[in-house]
C-alpha cells in the first residue's frame, strides 16, 4: 500500500486475513518476530487503518433473510437534514446493520427474522422518503438464506492481496497458503442449519450465551477483563462463551479496513436481474468473473443478485465491470444493460457501519443495555 513499510503490509494483511487468530500466530504465519508484529499493529490500529469486529452467523442465530436497499434522493434536501430524518425514524431499526448515503444517493444492507419486520422498515422508509420529496420508490431486493447464497460478506482480504501483490518484489508471496486462505472467510454464511431453527427463539442458548454475544458485538474492540468491569460477567465466563461461540458456527471474527486509507475512491453496487430462462448456477457464481477480488459483498439467487464492489480510480472500475457484464452477457444470463450505481468514498457518509448488537438485543428480547 502506497507509502506503507513491507512489514506495515505484511502485518495489515496477516491481520485481515486470519481475524481469529492469536498475534503470536499470525506473527508466526508471516515470520516476523512477536514484537516487530506487535509494534506495527498499533501503529495500524492508532491510524485507523481497520477496525475489528464480530459477525453474527445469521441463519445459525434463526434470521430468515437478507436485504439490500438503494434509493434516490432530492438535491435540494442537504444531507444532514436527510440523515437527521432518517437516523430518528429509519435507521434506528435494528435490522439495519449497515447504511451509507451521499448528496444524492445510498444503500443499506438489513437482517431480519422474518418477511414482516423488513417492510415494517420498508414502509418507514417510503414515509420519511416522501416528506423529503424523494425522487424514486427505493428498490428493494430479498434474499432468503435458504433459498440465496451469500457468497462474500465483506471479507476485504482479496482486495487486499490484490492490492499487496501486484509488488512481485512483496514479501507477501513468499507466505505459504496465504493465497488461498484469503479466501476463507468468504464462507462464513454459507451454512448447514438444522431444521430444527426456524427462529432465533428455537436456539438452544442460554440467556447467559446470548447476552455475552451481545457484549462481544457491542465492544468487539475491546479486551474481556475490560468488558467484565461493564457487564454482570466474569472475564473467564466471557471468554469461555465467546471461544464456544466462535467454534459453534454462531459468530465469526472480521477486521475491516479504511478503505480511503487505502487509496480506494470508488464503491459501485451492481443490482442484476437475471434471465428466468437462463438462471444463475448458485455455486458457481465463485469464479473470478463474478466474485472479483474487488467485491466486498455478493449475494445472490437463482435470477437476481446484489454485488458490491470499491475500486482505485475509473480504469480499475471499467476493468472489472467489463469481465462481469461480459460473463453475464456470453451466458445469455441478461438481456438488459447492468444495474450499476457509483459512490465516492470520500463524500459517502457511513450512518451505520457493522452495527449488530441492537439486532441480538432485540431478536432474543434481552434486557440488557
Amino acid at each position: 500500500m502506497k507509502g506503507n513499510s513491507e512489514s506495515e503490509n505484511l502485518v495489515f494483511m496477516g491481520l485481515v486475513t486470519y481475524p481469529d487468530k492469536k498475534d503470536t500466530e499470525i506473527a508466526s504465519i508471516l515470520s516476523l518476530p512477536n514484537s516487530t508484529f506487535a509494534s506495527v499493529k498499533s501503529r495500524l490500529m492508532a491510524e485507523g487503518f481497520f477496525k475489528e469486529t464480530y459477525i453474527p452467523i445469521f441463519p445459525n442465530l434463526g434470521f430468515e433473510l437478507i436485504a439490500a436497499v438503494y434509493s434516490d434522493f432530492n438535491p435540494s434536501v442537504s444531507v444532514a437534514e436527510r440523515i437527521a430524518k432518517t437516523r430518528k425514524n429509519v435507521e434506528i431499526y435494528s435490522e439495519m446493520i449497515l447504511s451509507m448515503g451521499e448528496s444524492h444517493r445510498g444503500f443499506s444492507v438489513s437482517v431480519a427474522e422474518n418477511v414482516t419486520n423488513i417492510m415494517k422498515i420498508s414502509n418507514e422508509r417510503m414515509r420519511t422518503l416522501a416528506d423529503l420529496n424523494l425522487l424514486e420508490i427505493p428498490q428493494e431486493v430479498i434474499f432468503p438464506f435458504e433459498l440465496s447464497k451469500v457468497h462474500r460478506f465483506f471479507n476485504l482480504a482479496p482486495l487486499i492481496y490484490r492490492k499487496i501483490s501486484a509488488d512481485p518484489s512483496s514479501l507477501i508471496h513468499d507466505i505459504p497458503g496465504m493465497e488461498d486462505d484469503i479466501y476463507a472467510k468468504d464462507t462464513i454464511l454459507q451454512t448447514e442449519v438444522p431444521s430444527s431453527i426456524k427462529r432465533p427463539s428455537d436456539l438452544d442458548l442460554s440467556k447467559k450465551h446470548l447476552e455475552i454475544l451481545y457484549y462481544l458485538m457491542k465492544y468487539p474492540d475491546i479486551s474481556a477483563s475490560r468488558i467484565a468491569t461493564m457487564v454482570p460477567h466474569s472475564r473467564h465466563t466471557i471468554s469461555r462463551v465467546k471461544e464456544m461461540l466462535i467454534d459453534e458456527g454462531y459468530m465469526a471474527c472480521m477486521r475491516v479496513p479504511d478503505m480511503l486509507k487505502l487509496d480506494y475512491s470508488w464503491l459501485s453496487l451492481f443490482h442484476v436481474k437475471i434471465d428466468p430462462k437462463r438462471p444463475l448456477d448458485m455455486d458457481g457464481c465463485g469464479g473470478k468473473e463474478l466474485l472479483q477480488d474487488d467485491t466486498i459483498f455478493f449475494v445472490s439467487r437463482p435470477t437476481e443478485l446484489i454485488m458490491v464492489a470499491v475500486y482505485e480510480n475509473y480504469p480499475h472500475y471499467n476493468k472489472g465491470m467489463s469481465m462481469f457484464n461480459q460473463f453475464l452477457k456470453g451466458h445469455d444470463h441478461i438481456s438488459k444493460p447492468l444495474n450499476v450505481r457509483n459512490h465516492s468514498l470520500s463524500e459517502a457518509i457511513w450512518i451505520k457501519s457493522f452495527v449488530h448488537h441492537p439486532l441480538i438485543k432485540k431478536a432474543f428480547d434481552l434486557k440488557v443495555e
